[in-house]
């Protein structure tokens, strides 16, 4: 296996080459390319898997994210983001970053922007140590995506 191909299946578990048992978390997504990541779950999300929804909502209340945006996701203290206003757009890897580096890494480090904005706006903090494997947070993600879906299609505006 190539140095390059063992680092990205590594990241892609949430783990860094640098990084050892004893360091500090490093935030997922650190330091990989924008657009690279992909999620997993695509084509259950698609698909609007039930059991994947209901899995992204138990890690979604376990990490704590009801807090500032709500157990179902229709906001806060912070944006909603279950209905499919996606303030800095809607590919999974802007949304893993996000969530992973938080708003102002987001915006420092990758140039992203807001496209879109809520009445309620909050800078993202960086979760990606709180929320330490990669596949919880595509879980969480896939939830937020598949819940928004279904928020819209049942309230279109």
């Amino acid at each position: 296996m190539s140095l390059g191909l063992a680092f990205g299946v590594m990241f892609a578990l949430g783990a860094r080459a640098d990084q050892d048992n004893n360091s500090a978390p490093v935030p997922l997504a650190e330091g990989s390319k924008l657009g690279t990541l992909v999620n997993p779950y695509q084509a259950k999300e698609d698909a609007h898997d039930q059991a994947l929804a209901d899995e992204g909502h138990k890690l979604f209340g376990n990490y704590g994210c009801p807090g500032c945006h709500g157990f179902g996701g229709g906001g806060g203290m912070c944006p909603p983001i279950t209905n499919g206003v996606w303030i800095y757009g809607d590919k999974d890897d802007t949304l893993f970053r996000l969530v992973s580096l938080g708003s102002a890494e987001l915006q420092s480090k990758y140039g992203l922007t807001r496209q879109a904005t809520e009445n309620i706006v909050a800078p993202m903090p960086s979760m990606g140590t709180v929320i330490p494997k990669a596949d919880d947070l595509w879980k969480i993600i896939s939830w937020i995506k598949i819940q928004a879906y279904t928020n819209v299609k049942n309230n279109p505006q």
